[in-house]
């Protein structure tokens, strides 16, 4: 599984027009992180530490909510899209779900054969795609009772991202077998793929219209694939040494930003935002080494880390 490591600066385009960051919070953490993510109205922030325990703490005062001990092995943790639960993936491939609120109980189930590497929740929040290492990607409908309505094969490996289209009518799943796969959610059926990439990749999103797929990946660039064939758009040119790690695409704007990592892991993770129709970039400006990139209520966020301090920042 592929993590925020470090990074150096890709996309050599013209410059875009950015205005200077918000600070949102300074929190202080109490463990040295991994990465983070937040939840969807920005109120929560679950912070991966290096040690494997998970913290949960409030925005922006920092207060603790809740915790999970390193014992536990916890390996992948993201928010469902309306921020009611918390889901968190462990290395005996446990899920469980943890309600965000004061009220409702926690969920738990065996969701994979092994560790837990992806999790990705449905635009619904009633669907999970959970993502064992080195398995087939499972397709779980949340409820009273878990209930699994898929099993997606890869040729090797396992999954290392997904994306749901806006409509939610199409999966499209990448894996270590280095195909990117287009699944219609009715019938789970696979209705295209594009099998150009020569490495694996580590990042999908839809943009706003459907009408297109962002990848990157180990190939160190972002690649633009047409949703309904599956066929390359366009093509950003590579940066050999790099990787891509994540990529975040507000939900009313046509900007991207995107992580670049250093396979040396000898520099600081570096967020690079860019316009999908204009293809002008700018790298972004923060506090720290990048811990996570988020849309919150269609403004993009940046964590960023100095020791245990975590800055937020607000990007227009």
């Amino acid at each position: 599984m592929r993590r925020l490591m470090a990074v150096g600066l890709v996309l050599a385009w013209a410059s875009l027009a950015m205005a200077a960051p918000k600070t949102i919070a300074d929190i202080m953490l109490p463990c040295n992180p991994y990465y983070h993510v937040l939840s969807p109205d920005g109120t929560q922030l679950a912070v991966h530490c290096q040690g494997s325990e998970i913290h949960v703490l409030s925005v922006p005062a920092g207060k603790e909510l809740a915790s999970i001990p390193r014992e536990r092995k916890a390996n992948a943790v993201t928010y469902s899209p309306d921020g009611k639960w918390l889901a968190v993936g462990f290395g005996d491939g446990t899920v469980d779900l943890f309600p965000t609120a004061a009220s409702g109980s926690a969920k738990s189930w065996k969701a994979g054969p092994r560790r837990i590497d992806q999790l990705y929740f449905f635009p619904d929040g009633k669907t999970l795609v959970v993502g064992p290492a080195d398995e087939a990607a499972r397709v779980w409908a949340l409820g009273d009772t878990e209930k699994l309505l898929a099993t997606l094969p890869f040729e090797f490996g396992g999954m290392n991202a997904a994306a749901v289209s806006p409509d939610g009518k199409t999966l499209v799943i990448a894996g270590d077998d280095t195909a990117v796969r287009f699944y219609d959610t009715t019938t789970w059926k696979k209705t295209s793929e594009n099998r150009e990439f020569l490495l694996e990749s580590f990042a999908l999103s839809y943009t706003p219209d459907g009408k297109q797929v962002l990848v990157g990946g180990a190939d160190a660039r972002i690649t633009v694939l047409d949703a309904a064939t599956a066929k390359r758009v366009r093509q950003a040119a590579p940066e050999d040494g790099y990787y891509i790690v994540e990529l975040a695409l507000q939900d009313k704007a046509s900007r991207a930003a995107a992580i670049y990592v250093d396979d040396t892991g000898h520099k600081p993770a570096v967020a690079r935002v860019w316009e999908l129709g204009s293809a002008k970039s700018e790298a972004l400006e923060t506090h720290g080494t990048i811990t996570g990139v988020n849309v919150v209520n269609g403004k993009l966020w940046v964590g960023s880390q100095q020791d245990k301090k975590l800055t937020l920042a607000e990007y227009e």
